[in-house]
Order: structure tokens, then sequence, then C-alpha cells
């Protein structure tokens, strides 16, 4: 399907291509967040607001990376899905 779409001139040899869809949600979500602290920039929001924002993307890189910790991924899980109820 790759080789297809660059042959028919679909991608770019310099595209990156995203295959795991946990990995495009958290990017998209990392995205959102970078775009919030841009906008806190260009209006002078608080840089404690901003903080917030810079951790939530790096969080969410970290979700890619796998360097979230036992803590964070437990506390994701928690607050996301329904278990022990």
């Amino acid at each position: 399907m790759v080789v297809n779409l660059l042959r028919n001139g679909a991608l770019r040899n310099n595209e990156t291509i995203v295959t795991n869809t946990r990995h495009y949600d958290s990017l998209l979500k990392a995205l959102d967040e970078i775009q919030k602290v841009k906008f806190g920039l260009e209006t002078n929001l608080s840089s404690d607001l901003m903080a917030l924002d810079i951790r939530e993307a790096l969080y969410q890189f970290g979700l890619i990376t796998g360097q979230v910790s036992n803590d964070e991924l437990l506390g994701n899980i928690f607050a996301n899905f329904c278990i022990g109820k």
C-alpha cells in the first residue's frame, strides 16, 4: 500500500507515515497541546498555564517512546477505564 501511494504521488519521499493508531492519537493530542502553548505565547498567557500544556504534550510523546512512569500509566488507566466497579 505504501509503495502504491509513493508511486501514485500521494506521498513524498520525505513524509512520515504513522501506522500505529495509538501513536497517531498521541501525536494529534500533543499537537493540540503545542498549539495551545503557541496561542498562549501569542496572547501573553501565564507561563504556569502553558507549563501544563507542555507537560501534557511531553506525556503524549512519552506514551509513544515508552518514557511514561508506571504511576502515570496506572493513573491514566484508572481515569479512562471502568476498572474494579
